[in-house]
């Protein structure tokens, strides 16, 4: 048995806390997409508190005017990263509820600093959080 594995001693199943969060580390596990950056791969794995790059994200911002930090790298535009996390998403084909519990996990672990928009988005160049919560808009 490899060291961090979990056994169950009940035939009882596992709270489903537990489940839900297998169910959606499991989906966005970088395996699962051969064209995953590593650096995707990192910030996907920081979000869902999991250890799948080496090293390791400790922290992870965007500041106020849209940029993505982590604790030692400058990693670009938070709109680049906003894009690919919700394609990510959406390739995985997450539910509702699993994009809820991505949303609550991003706002828990990212020190986001742009402004929170409710509603449609404006017509200005306002940077803004993005809602991976959100039920996608079919047109």
């Amino acid at each position: 048995m490899t060291p961090g594995t979990v056994v169950w001693q009940s035939n009882s199943a596992p709270p489903a806390a537990i489940v839900r969060d297998v169910s959606l580390a499991t989906k966005l596990h970088p395996e699962s997409f051969s064209e995953m950056s590593g650096k995707m791969a990192a910030i996907v794995g920081y979000i869902l508190g999991e250890s799948w790059t080496v090293p390791e994200i400790a922290a992870l911002s965007v500041t106020s005017d849209g940029y993505v930090m982590t604790d030692a790298e400058f990693f670009g535009e938070a709109s680049d990263l906003d894009r690919n996390l919700l394609n990510l998403l959406v390739a995985a084909e997450v539910t509702a509820e699993e994009r809820i519990e991505f949303e609550r996990r991003y706002r828990e672990r990212v020190d986001d600093w742009r402004p929170i928009l409710a509603g449609p988005s404006p017509s200005t160049d306002r940077v803004t959080r993005p809602d991976f919560g959100a039920v996608p808009i079919r047109v």
